[in-house]
């Protein structure tokens, strides 16, 4: 895990053009704002300068509704030696000929990898025959192509049906992620938030993502990973333009309770800091790490406590040692 690639996250925009039921962000055409070039080139600057980087990935929202600003990014990622990809709905491909258009332009300037966001979801706005353009495009132009599929109990479409519908070969990764109820996927009726926390695919383990994926807010903030939550403040770890990505990866590194999240995991963090309490939350009280931490860092008392707890259990060996591997290779 020492020695684990460590992936830059760039969520350029909250806009998006879609209005999905279970994003994070509460995402759609009425956010406003995002990432300047500038601000964009810096973070991946400071990413190659980090050393321990070897990816760029641009998420949203959706980065697609800046195509220049997300070209431009990409061709100075690529020229620093990082590997690129993107994360898109496809609203653009509404014919083979535009997303022929749209992914051989970022193939051109050093794309590697393009994941499309598909799902009961996303149906709602964007048709099938989109993604299917969107694929062709990759395939044709040698970007390696993925699918994300965000589930739930009675989702209809999975990654076994969309492979069957689309007639993909494994080639093409699709792969799916169960649901957290955060950001507008909390916006939900009772019985159907106990189902989510019955389910069998509830995730309630170590975070896969913290202090392996640092991601930068359209705000210029750093956060610690990339979960599908919304942005606190109680989770940054630094600025672009204060101090910049090394700053912000020292600052989490050394944070005793983000290496426990990645040890342990959320649940288990609010499960064992809150068993002396008079009503102590119980592992079932999740569905999902993404929604434990969202509860951790929405709570003033919960964070508090949590750090506390955090400072005088007995740590493990870290998850990384990232300032030895700054070090080495700078020497």
């Amino acid at each position: 895990m020492k020695n684990d690639p460590v992936a830059l996250v760039i969520n350029v925009t909250l806009r998006c053009p879609l209005n999905c039921a279970h994003c994070c962000y509460s995402s759609d055409m009425a956010k406003r704002g995002h990432l300047s070039l500038d601000d964009v080139k810096a973070a991946i600057s400071q990413a190659a300068a980090a050393y321990i980087f070897d990816a760029v990935h641009f998420v949203g929202g959706d980065p697609l509704l800046h195509p220049e600003l997300v070209r431009e990014a990409i061709e100075h990622a690529a020229g620093l030696g990082l590997r690129t990809g993107i994360t898109t709905s496809a609203f653009w491909a509404k014919s083979r000929e535009r997303a022929q258009d749209v992914v051989s332009t970022l193939k051109a300037v050093g794309l590697s990898e393009v994941t499309l966001s598909y799902d009961d979801a996303h149906a709602q706005f964007v048709k099938i025959s989109h993604i299917a353009n969107a694929v062709s495009a990759a395939i044709d132009t040698g970007v390696k192509a993925r699918i994300a599929v965000v589930i739930e109990p009675d989702s209809k479409i999975t990654a076994e049906s969309l492979r069957t519908a689309l007639a993909l070969d494994d080639s093409v990764q699709i792969y799916e992620t169960a649901i957290n109820s955060t950001g507008r996927a909390a916006d939900i009726e009772a019985d159907r938030a106990e189902l989510r926390k019955r389910w069998e695919y509830a995730y309630r383990g170590p975070c896969t993502s913290v202090l392996r994926n640092f991601q930068v807010n359209p705000e210029g903030n750093v956060y610690p990973c990339c979960g599908v939550l919304p942005h606190s403040e109680s989770m940054v770890v630094g600025h672009i333009r204060e101090g910049g990505l090394n700053r912000a990866i020292w600052q989490a590194d050394d944070d005793a309770l983000l290496q426990w999240i990645g040890s342990e995991g959320p649940v288990e963090v609010l499960v064992q800091t809150t068993a002396d309490d008079p009503v102590p939350l119980e592992r079932e009280d999740f569905d999902g790490v993404c929604t434990a931490c969202d509860r951790l860092y929405s709570s003033i008392h919960l964070l508090s406590q949590a750090r506390a707890f955090a400072e005088r259990r007995d740590k493990p060996v870290k998850l990384t040692t990232r300032r030895r591997r700054i070090a080495t290779a700078r020497g």
